[in-house]
């Protein structure tokens, strides 16, 4: 705080300067006599005072001793001829002045220029008194902790004319002056300041509560002192999360865990990731052990390969027509000829290893007699052939005995071969 203070109005300070009077330049300037000067410059010593009044404006005082030396009897110093014992007096000038520098820049730079000027006073000899305007400038140096170093130029113009042409009153100085500051100014200023209070900031993220949207949550400045958001409450902030809408997880990078078949069943958990299957099979499809195109829970014979139409189970039904050929009876009767009974086991084998299907057991005659006649007797022989299959251990729930007589020829009646084929027994898988 004290050196921000100082960067900006100078504390007061004491200092010191060597400097050389010149006479003889001021005179050539001024078109006073040079008679005795011969070049001569009058080494001396300041004493100085300064403070800040602004940033750009100090306030000098200065108390300046000179030893001078005439050193002929030609022409007057201050309004006081020489005679011709004086040749080489010396005599003390004293000089006072009040000065404000105007400094272009602020004391922070390491180097300021500035120009002076002010009011003066010169006391020659202990007894002759001149008003001068002193005015000039120099250069500031700043050599750290508010001390300065100073190299300045003063020409002190004489206000009263209290001499004749050869009455030598304007003169240069140049000096070499330094300043430090005073101790007890230095604890006026810092007793002086007041420190800033700083803004709080409750969660202590470094943007104070005023701008702060999340004053008690830290945060960072881009979200205005909130956290980075998680929109969809993941657990994955929005700037890292790939899916900032919908809820996942940090391995898939805020992403759910991904469906790649798109069956509901996301692929950490889906035996079959590439398939879309369901959650009975662990995310495969329905399997078909049997390959037949009828998956196992539709496939009433899975493990036996077999046709939609048969719900997945062999084609019997080509099977018993081929067995149907062999059935007999004993002319002119329901007595199941002897030699159609291993053709009937094959039916009832068929039957035990296919228990999904039932059976139509249907009775057909030729056009020979009358037609209820024919189909009673076609009913009768049908009922034969279930009665066998129901004794040999086939449910009667599953069996169907109808007799149709004569009215669903498969041949012309009016050949012999033709009412052959007419007679027969047609066995009919229904699932």
């Amino acid at each position: 705080m004290y050196a921000q203070d100082s960067s900006t109005i100078k504390v007061p300070s004491i200092g010191g300067a060597l400097f050389l009077k010149d006479f003889p330049t001021a005179a050539k300037i001024f078109g006073l006599s040079q008679n005795g000067w011969n070049g001569y410059l009058a080494p001396g010593i300041n004493l100085l005072y300064t403070r800040g009044l602004y940033t750009h404006y100090d306030f000098v005082a200065t108390l300046g001793v000179t030893n001078t030396k005439y050193k002929n009897n030609q022409g007057s110093f201050y309004n006081h001829p020489l005679g011709k014992g004086d040749i080489g007096s010396e005599r003390i000038l004293i000089d006072l002045n009040a000065l404000v520098n105007y400094k272009f820049l602020t004391d922070i730079h390491p180097v300021v220029p500035y120009f002076s000027g002010g009011l003066g006073v010169s006391l020659y000899d202990g007894s002759y008194v001149l008003p001068c305007i002193p005015l000039g400038g120099g250069l500031q140096f700043n050599l750290g902790k508010n001390s300065y170093l100073y190299l300045q130029t003063l020409l002190d113009l004489g206000i009263i004319n209290t001499s004749t042409k050869h009455g030598t009153k304007e003169n240069f100085n140049y000096s070499l002056g330094f300043s430090v500051p005073l101790h007890i100014a230095n604890k006026a200023v810092t007793k002086a300041i007041v420190p800033i209070p700083a803004e709080t900031d409750t969660d202590g993220d470094g943007i104070p509560d005023s701008r702060d949207k999340c004053p008690t949550v830290a945060g960072i400045a881009k979200y205005d002192g909130c956290p980075i958001p998680d929109t969809d409450g993941d657990g994955v902030n929005d700037e890292i999360d790939a899916c900032p809408t919908i809820p996942g997880i940090a391995r898939y990078n805020g992403c759910p865990i991904p469906d790649i078949d798109h069956d509901g069943i996301n692929d950490e958990q889906d035996s079959c990731p590439n398939v879309a299957g369901i959650a009975k099979y662990h995310g495969c499809p329905i399997p078909d052990s049997d390959s037949d195109g009828v998956n196992d829970e539709e496939d009433k014979c899975p493990h036996e390969a077999g046709t939609l139409q048969n719900h997945g189970c062999p084609d019997v039904q080509t099977k018993m027509n081929e067995l149907a050929r062999f059935i007999y009876f004993k002319t002119g009767s329901s007595i199941i000829a002897p030699k159609a009974f291993g053709v009937l086991d094959q039916v009832i084998a068929l039957m035990m290893k296919y228990p999904d299907f039932s059976l139509e057991i249907q009775g057909h005659t030729d056009n020979v007699g009358k037609p209820l006649s024919n189909k009673k007797i076609s009913q009768v022989r049908a009922e034969a052939i279930k009665n066998y299959f129901v004794k040999k251990g086939i449910n009667i729930s599953r069996l169907n005995a109808v007799g149709y007589g004569m009215e669903k020829p498969i041949a012309l009646n009016k050949t012999a071969t033709g009412r052959a084929l007419n007679r027969r027994v047609e066995l009919h898988a229904q699932y």
